[in-house]
C-alpha cells in the first residue's frame, strides 16, 4: 500500500547522494516516508469518521458504550481492533482522533490506542516462528491486556478533562443541526480533515523529526549492552529507555532475537521493546497537540508501568 511513499523516501535519499541504511540517509528516508504515510492517514481517517459521526447515530451508540455492559464489550472490541491494525504509534493517531471525534468515551479510544501498536497479526507469526507459539500467545495476551487496562484506568481518572479544548474540531453550537445529506456531509467531513491537518501539521513535523534522529544516529548495540544484567532494576530501566524510540512491532522480532542472543533476560527485552513500540517521543509529540502535559504524562506512565510488570512476570516464570 506505501510502496509510492518508499519510492518518494528513495529518491529524497538519492537526491542528497545519502546512505539510506544509516545517518543522515536513514533519517531522511524515515522522515520522507513516515510524513507521506502519517498524513495521508490523518486525512482520510479525519475524513471517514466525520462521514460516521454524521451518519450513524453515535448518540445512542456513546450511552450504550458508557453504560456498564457497553464498557465490558467497548474495551476488548476497541483492543481487538488495535490488535487487526498493523499501524505504528504515530499512525495510530489519526484512528485515535477519530474515535475522539466521534465522541466515544474515552478510555475506548486510549484501548485502541495502546494496543494497536503492540499487538498484529504479522508480529505474531513472527515472534511464533522465532520463539514459539507460546511466546506468541504471552506476547499477544500481554499487549492486549495493556491497551484494555490502560483504557480502564484512564476512564477511572476521567482523563477527557485534559484534552485540549478544541483540538479536534471547531466548537459547535450545542443546537447546530448536523449536516444532512451526502454532499453536505462530504463538504463538512473534507473541512473537519483539512482542520486536523493544519492543527496537527507543526508536532507532527517535530515528532518526525525526533524518530528519524533517533532512527538515523542511535549507535548499534548500546541497548543490547545496557540490559544485559539480572537485576530486577533492568525491567524498568528497560521499560524507561525504550520510550525515546520510534518503531514497529513488526521490527521487534529481529531486535528482541538480537537481545536475547546478546544476553538479556527475556522478559526485560519485551518490556523494552513493548515500550518503544507502545508509546515513544514522537508519538508524545504528535499527541500533544490534542493532550494536555498532564494527560501524556499519565498515558506514558500507564503504558510504562504495564511493560515493567510484563517484563518482571516473563522473567520469572522464564
Amino acid at each position: 500500500m506505501w510502496i509510492w511513499a518508499e519510492f518518494i523516501a528513495d529518491h529524497a535519499v538519492r537526491l542528497f547522494s545519502l546512505d539510506a541504511a544509516q545517518g543522515a540517509g536513514a533519517a531522511l528516508h524515515f522522515f520522507v516516508y513516515d510524513l507521506l504515510k502519517i498524513v495521508v492517514l490523518i486525512a482520510v481517517v479525519a475524513f471517514v469518521m466525520a462521514l460516521v459521526r454524521g451518519a450513524l447515530p453515535l448518540e445512542r451508540i456513546r450511552i450504550k458504550l458508557e453504560g456498564r455492559g457497553g464498557k465490558l464489550l467497548g474495551y476488548p472490541a476497541a483492543a481487538a481492533f488495535g490488535a487487526l491494525t498493523p499501524f505504528c504509534s504515530c499512525s495510530s493517531v489519526p484512528i485515535f482522533l477519530g474515535f475522539v471525534q466521534a465522541r466515544f468515551p474515552i478510555g475506548v479510544a486510549f484501548a485502541f490506542l495502546i494496543t494497536s501498536p503492540l499487538v498484529n497479526e504479522i508480529a505474531v507469526a513472527l515472534m511464533a516462528a522465532t520463539f514459539g507459539w507460546k511466546f506468541a500467545l504471552i506476547y499477544t495476551i500481554a499487549g492486549v491486556s495493556l491497551g484494555i487496562s490502560g483504557g480502564l484506568i484512564l476512564t477511572m481518572v476521567r482523563a477527557e478533562r485534559w484534552l485540549v479544548p478544541g483540538a479536534v474540531v471547531p466548537p459547535e453550537d450545542e443546537t447546530e443541526t448536523p449536516p444532512h445529506g451526502w454532499r453536505a456531509r462530504l463538504i463538512d467531513a473534507a473541512e473537519t480533515s483539512m482542520f486536523i491537518l493544519r492543527k496537527i501539521a507543526p508536532w507532527l513535523l517535530v515528532s518526525l523529526g525526533l524518530g528519524a534522529g533517533l532512527h538515523g544516529f542511535v549507535p548499534g548495540g548500546f541497548f543490547e549492552n545496557l540490559f544485559a544484567g539480572t537485576g530486577a532494576w533492568t525491567v524498568p530501566l528497560a521499560s524507561l529507555a525504550g520510550l525515546p524510540l520510534y518503531v514497529s512491532a513488526n521490527a521487534t522480532v529481529p531486535l528482541l532475537e538480537a537481545f536475547v542472543t546478546k544476553g538479556v533476560p527475556l522478559g526485560t527485552a519485551l518490556a523494552f521493546l513493548l515500550s518503544a513500540v507502545g508509546v515513544s517521543f514522537p508519538e508524545l509529540v504528535l499527541l500533544r497537540a490534542v493532550m494536555t502535559v498532564r494527560l501524556l504524562v499519565i498515558f506514558s506512565l500507564v503504558v510504562l508501568i504495564g511493560t515493567t510488570l510484563v517484563g518482571w512476570l516473563l522473567n520469572a516464570i522464564s
